[in-house]
């Protein structure tokens, strides 16, 4: 990421489609996986990628990495965010935690942001027959979060999905027939994102 042309690589995802999490609650549990923690210990080759991301620069902007937590399960997400911010890594995002796969609870998406991470929600709440619940139980989240700690991306792009901008144009639209104010869904869309990837 740090060697993008321009600056422009700035975040490292731990794995997702290939967590050990993920594979083992998919319909294919047999398929390779990659492990973050064994017996509740983040791995050694974990910890050094976390090292690598807390002392590499993007070249030519010298921006910082961001470290984005995966499919990992709610416990090693923590684990990641908290070794993370041990070795100073400043740009930290809990990958949708909502989203039944992590099934992280409201407390531990708190302690998260105690810690300095986002809390990612995605877009998707906002479409489908279950919309309007779905968006009431991730407006509650964000609220008991904190809006200056989450952001709202779109998860979206790929073939059979809407693109971005209608997914985050849905999910802002959703999020404001909810109550949150204008300067509220700046934070979620525009400021926050930029915080986390270092351009405010």
């Amino acid at each position: 990421m740090a060697e993008v042309k321009g600056g422009w690589g700035r975040v490292v995802w731990m794995p997702t489609f290939e967590a050990e999490h993920y594979v083992r609650r998919s319909n294919q549990p047999n398929r390779p996986f990659v492990s973050v923690a064994r017996n509740g210990e983040l791995r050694l080759e974990v910890k050094e990628v976390i090292g690598v991301i807390a002392k590499t620069r993007t070249r030519e902007s010298n921006g910082q990495l961001v470290l984005a937590t995966g499919h990992s399960s709610a416990d090693e997400a923590l684990m990641l965010v908290r070794e993370a911010r041990r070795q100073g890594v400043e740009h930290i995002v809990l990958t949708h935690p909502l989203l039944e796969i992590i099934g992280m609870s409201i407390a531990q998406m708190q302690e998260a942001a105690k810690l300095g991470a986002f809390v990612e929600f995605v877009s998707n709440f906002a479409r489908g027959p279950e919309a309007a619940a779905r968006t009431r139980e991730y407006a509650d989240a964000i609220r008991k979060v904190g809006v200056r700690s989450s952001i709202v991306s779109s998860d979206l792009g790929q073939m059979g999905n809407p693109p971005h901008p209608d997914g985050l144009a849905a999910a802002a639209q959703a999020l404001r027939r909810q109550g949150f104010t204008d300067q509220e869904l700046d934070l979620l869309f525009k400021e926050n994102p930029a915080r986390l990837l270092g351009l405010r």
